[in-house]
């Protein structure tokens, strides 16, 4: 997408776990609408390459930016970025006490404050797709 700047950027993102390199200077842009799905083999750092995003695990090397910001900055407020970025990880859990559109519809109303109707009715959509 020429023209347009990035909305999330990864340039030479490096991530080990003690002397194994799991991700290698990777580089990444998505821009706004874009949808992508990582494809590998097991253990070939897609997960890592989430939870850095999310920053649930700190990169060793590289830039990680959202819109323009350096988010791998450890001043980062982790919990406001993450509030804008979801992730769904191979092994979710559903709360067993909720019903689907309550479960589908936890963040929008607790973190993004969204009422309750409109939360339900953008859930239903989401659900229908």
């Amino acid at each position: 997408m020429s023209g347009s700047a990035p909305l999330l950027r990864l340039e030479g993102l490096r991530k080990s776990f003690g002397e194994h390199e799991v991700l290698r200077g990777i580089d990444l842009e998505l821009h706004a609408h874009e949808v992508v799905a990582l494809i590998g083999a097991s253990g070939s750092g897609k997960s890592t390459l989430l939870r850095t995003v999310n920053l649930l695990e700190t990169i060793d090397d590289g830039r990680l930016e959202l819109r323009g910001t350096d988010i791998a900055d450890p001043r980062t407020d982790a919990d406001r970025i993450r509030s804008r970025i979801g992730t769904v990880f191979q092994q979710f859990n559903l709360f067993p006490h909720l019903s689907v559109i309550d479960n589908v519809t936890l963040a929008a109303r607790h973190v993004h404050g969204v009422p309750r109707a409109a939360a339900k009715a953008r859930g239903l959509e989401l659900l229908e797709k």
